[in-house]
């Protein structure tokens, strides 16, 4: 896509005929590009299961338009030429990210610490830690508590669990959107 300051399309936007389409940014710089068309091929499963993700972080950034908090929330936080549009329907499309669970600290013992790491591309509303026994019952679960460094969530043990080797940690992670990721490790 070719950036322009031409004189000639200044004012324009949209599609020319089905031969190019001219898009103005927030800046005030103009992109034209080749007309896109739809495809002849249908598409896969894998496809129209994004084009339904889109669909519904498109009604959720609809949804945070109208809502004045949550829109100087997203507005605060946009950059270049970013909407507080453009940010609410990215952050519904993408879910949170667990990269670690730390269970070094966790003996089993009321007291006892799971640390979460989560990240999302603007915020991670919430933690839910559960720790299941080896067997698979639930032993408990609640909730972490965001730490100073804005990325580690630590959930602090409140029953004990005798046999700590072999027990699963469950942990969810959740952005402002609604969407969850789940991940679990083994304690060894």
């Amino acid at each position: 896509m070719a950036k322009t300051d031409n004189l000639i399309l200044k004012e324009s936007s949209g599609s020319i005929g089905k031969i190019m389409t001219i898009t103005k940014k927030k800046s005030g710089k103009m992109l034209i590009g080749k007309h896109r068309g739809s495809s002849s091929v249908p598409p896969t499963d894998k496809q129209l299961d994004v084009q339904a993700k889109f669909k519904e972080s498109i009604i959720y950034g609809k949804a945070v338009m109208v809502d004045p908090a949550l829109k100087a929330l997203y507005a605060a936080a946009v950059k270049g030429d970013q909407t507080a549009y453009n940010l609410a329907v990215r952050d519904a499309f993408k879910a949170p990210e667990i990269t670690k669970i730390s269970t070094d600290l966790y003996t089993g013992l009321v007291g006892a610490a799971i640390t979460v790491r989560a990240m999302d591309d603007f915020k991670v509303t919430g933690v839910r830690v559960a720790i299941y026994s080896a067997a698979g019952d639930l032993v408990e679960q609640g909730d972490a508590v965001l730490q100073a460094n804005g990325l580690d969530w630590l959930y602090t043990a409140t029953v004990a669990n005798d046999v700590v080797a072999g027990s699963r940690v469950k942990a969810v992670a959740k952005d402002l959107p609604g969407n969850e990721t789940v991940s679990e490790v083994i304690v060894a």
